[in-house]
């Protein structure tokens, strides 16, 4: 088989890159809409929707992981032209998909107890709860939406998730103005309506998609509703096999992130604001390279299925070289307009000047955060994920967790202290995923 040109590699990078990072980009602002319109509420609605859906991340972070196995496995499929397995293999992912779901809205309901681990002020807490409440509806129907995604992800039809992706943010933001502030006859639901606008928006683009796979021309093949049939505990395992490494990968880093909001409640709410601020900003930029990430397992997977270890490696190594690139300009913007970035979330003062400080921390990682990212990818492509799990064990929580507490609170520095820790935790994992994904791939 004759190796693609690196031309080539960097070209088809670009066009999976470009439909991904845009629906990403799309999902996170479903989350700046609630965090800027949550702002609108006051201070205490704004910290409250922080540290509750830190806590909605830690769990969707994990159910996002186990199905991210679902892109390498499609794309080899595909890339070996078995396309008659690929509609059974995803009605095993969609029981796997209902049983994960229903497990996940059991324990989001029952975290009252971690507000008081943490020490969250007691102010914020009722508010927090409420959102959780709300929220949780979406994780029943979430995990379908992931397989029905990651299949058309993994054939590189990634145009589909980008329009299902706009007609939730556009969903979203007419359902927060009338739950969140009681219009058209609906009460003022305030967090709670935030919550249940989402999980609506959820439900919405799940059974949308799948209409999608059920009559595009695209997917009709694949024969994927055309019966059910009975759980194959060899497919489901072999899945989990894969999946929940990455799963534990996505948890210790999410977890990590969420863990250090949590730390912040502790904080005044001023300073939890301007860390939500800072956070959610950054997240919305990571979400660049984060799509481009995900072409590049799609990329990494399609040549092993072709049999080509040349372009295995080139697929990877091009898409951490671009993602590198990507992150220098998004670092760059971070440092020369964070006034303009925190004017759109609020107009206090004192959380202003905070989150401006914090933000040039923010900019720092952004290197770091693109390579790991990017290297996690490709590593996903070759189904190199027990390293993943281990590497973001280690590196958030053996190296940046510790940093975090001990610059904040031993050498009372605050949020900044936090942030130090989130960029020694990032800098560290991108090092060694990217070693192992070079080592993994020498010819």
């Amino acid at each position: 088989m004759s190796e693609q040109s690196k031309k080539y590699h960097i070209q088809q990078t670009i066009k999976l890159s470009i439909p991904l990072v845009v629906s990403q980009l799309t999902v996170m602002m479903i989350g700046v809409v609630d965090t800027v319109m949550s702002g609108h509420l006051g201070t205490i609605p704004l910290a409250a929707v922080s540290i509750g859906g830190a806590i909605w991340a830690i769990g969707v972070m994990f159910v996002l992981g186990i199905f991210m196995a679902i892109p390498p496995m499609i794309s080899e499929l595909d890339g070996a032209k078995e396309h008659h397995k690929i509609g059974p293999l995803v009605r095993q992912l969609m029981w796997l998909s209902l049983i994960i779901g229903i497990i996940f809205f059991i324990i989001i309901r029952n975290l009252t107890p971690l507000f008081t681990f943490f020490g969250t002020r007691i102010e914020v807490i009722p508010s927090a709860i409420d959102y959780l409440q709300s929220i949780s509806w979406g994780i029943l129907s979430f995990p379908m939406f992931l397989v029905f995604r990651y299949v058309a992800d993994g054939m590189s039809h990634t145009r589909m998730t980008m329009y299902i992706s706009f007609l939730s943010l556009a969903l979203n933001i007419p359902l927060n103005y009338v739950l969140m502030f009681g219009h058209f006859g609906f009460p003022a639901m305030g967090v709670s309506g935030c919550g249940l606008a989402s999980a609506i928006v959820i439900s919405i683009q799940t059974i949308t998609f799948g209409l999608v796979l059920t009559k595009h021309r695209w997917f009709h093949h694949l024969q994927i509703f055309s019966h059910i049939e009975k759980i194959d505990k060899v497919v489901i395992f072999k899945v989990l096999s894969l999946g929940l490494p990455i799963g534990m990968a996505l948890f210790a880093e999410g977890g990590f992130f969420s863990v250090v909001t949590m730390l912040a409640s502790r904080l005044s709410p001023e300073v939890i604001a301007a860390h939500q601020i800072s956070l959610n900003f950054a997240s919305v930029l990571f979400m660049v390279p984060l799509g481009m990430s995900m072409a590049i397992t799609v990329r990494v997977g399609n040549a092993i299925g072709r049999g080509s270890k040349i372009d295995t490696r080139r697929a990877g190594m091009i898409g951490i070289g671009l993602i590198f690139i990507v992150q220098i300009f998004l670092a760059g913007f971070m440092f020369a307009f964070p006034e303009m970035v925190v004017n759109l979330y609020t107009k206090d003062i004192k959380v202003q000047n905070i989150a401006i400080q914090l933000l040039f921390f923010a900019a720092i990682f952004q290197l770091s955060d693109g390579v790991q990212v990017a290297a996690a990818g490709a590593l996903r492509g070759i189904k190199d994920t027990k390293f993943l799990m281990y590497a973001t064990i280690i590196a958030f929580w053996g190296f940046g967790f510790s940093a975090s507490w001990w610059f904040c609170f031993e050498k009372n520095l605050g949020a900044v202290g936090l942030w130090v820790g989130l960029i020694l935790g990032l800098s560290i994992v991108a090092v060694l995923n990217f070693i192992r994904f070079h080592n993994k791939t020498k010819i």
